[in-house]
């Protein structure tokens, strides 16, 4: 069954060994306006893909992951934006707004736009339910930022300003933000003068990064004035690469995988190869996991099944390799054998791969499990007809 994850995702912690989350520092002194930001998740294929302006459009670099959703942007305007999965808020505001999809909806204002008041104006304008767990941040060249929670924007000019898996709006003092990677983050730009620099930043971000399963996976700071980007891999701060966007537009339309940017001895390179193996596509999980003993509801309290659907569809969807996707998600059910959900992944793996059988026996173990799937229902009616149809010729 299958989990849409498109903003930046966060799970619920029980176990200290799992967990995610999604940071960004920005900084204006001197009329210079610097912006980090950390990307945490369990996949390293992180990407960039650049789409060059023309004479009515802003060139802008994306990052994200194979999906090729947008996590965050920049454009040759000096406007950058980034994305959070945050608590469940409702969405009430709708009434007369264009039902636009966000990716869409964000593709425009990147295209378009240089001020973050441009963006509230047009955003106010958008029906913005799939923010009902998620917001937006953007921030301008001058360092003014907005903040987008639903029905919630907010805009202001600090020097600083730090964002996180929270809402402002629901929290009375940061002190209060029960997020340890950003409590270390803030400790160390409250405990530092601030400096307009990629270096100054670059160092703010690695307090804030992470190193779980869900770990930074790539970081990058912003110039927003002189559009310079640092990027680093795998929450190794020791090395970096730097582009100028302006050239990199100036080389057209294309993408690149984050991880091949680098040394092949790296550490963040020899780690997306890791995670990239067909042959052993689980074990990264399978080391993390270790000798723990964790049940069943504990692995499904901290949101377990979401990793290995999110894993499973990421190399049957986006890898191509449904071999692969095979063995994830009968990985997964090896841990929980009683979820419904992940014998619908099994199965539909299984589908795709052309091994009817297969996939007939474990949609009826997810419709046995869960009695409401109604995918299950009609897979199994489909995989019955086209099994008639290949004995009756």
């Amino acid at each position: 069954m299958k989990y849409l994850i498109t903003i930046c995702f966060l799970m619920v912690l029980l176990i200290p060994t799992f967990g995610d989350a999604c940071s960004v520092y920005k900084l204006t002194k001197d009329g210079k306006t610097i912006v980090g930001n950390n990307e945490d998740w369990t996949s390293p294929n992180g990407q960039f893909w650049f789409e060059k302006g023309t004479a009515d459009t802003y060139g802008v670099m994306y990052m994200g992951f194979l999906n090729k959703f947008a996590q965050g942007a920049i454009n040759e305007a000096g406007l950058m934006f980034d994305g959070f999965w945050e608590p469940y808020l409702e969405v009430k505001n709708t009434e007369g707004k264009l039902d636009i999809p966000i990716g869409d909806a964000i593709k425009k204002v990147m295209q378009t736009m240089k001020s973050v008041e441009e963006v509230k104006a047009y955003l106010s304008t958008i029906k913005l339910t799939i923010l009902e767990n998620g917001q937006l941040v953007f921030v301008d060249q001058s360092g003014t930022y907005l903040i987008i929670e639903g029905d919630e924007m907010f805009i202001g000019d600090e020097a600083e300003k730090t964002f996180s898996n929270f809402y402002y709006s629901q929290t009375r003092s940061l002190d209060e933000v029960d997020l340890p990677y950003y409590q270390k983050g803030r400790s160390f730009i409250n405990t530092t003068e601030i400096k307009p620099s990629l270096d100054y930043c670059s160092q703010a971000m690695s307090n804030f990064s992470q190193s779980s399963i869900a770990s930074t996976q790539y970081t990058t700071v912003y110039d927003l004035n002189d559009l310079k980007i640092r990027v680093y891999l795998f929450h190794d701060y020791s090395n970096f690469v730097e582009l100028d966007l302006k050239e990199e537009l100036e080389k057209g339309d294309r993408q690149t995988m984050i991880a091949e940017l680098f040394p092949e001895e790296s550490a963040g390179y020899q780690h997306y190869v890791k995670y990239n193996n067909p042959e052993q596509p689980t074990l990264l999980l399978e080391e993390r996991i270790g000798d723990q003993k964790i049940t069943e509801q504990e692995l499904l309290s901290i949101g377990f099944d979401v990793i290995i659907n999110d894993l499973g569809y990421e190399w049957l969807n986006h890898i191509k390799h449904k071999k692969g996707a095979i063995k994830v998600f009968r990985y997964g059910l090896k841990l929980m054998p009683s979820n419904a959900s992940l014998y619908d992944s099994l199965a539909e793996a299984y589908y795709e791969n052309k091994e009817w059988d297969n996939a007939l026996e474990n949609y009826k173990k997810s419709l046995a499990l869960d009695p409401k799937n109604n995918n299950a229902k009609e897979m199994i009616s489909k995989i019955d007809e086209l099994q008639k149809g290949k004995n009756e010729d």
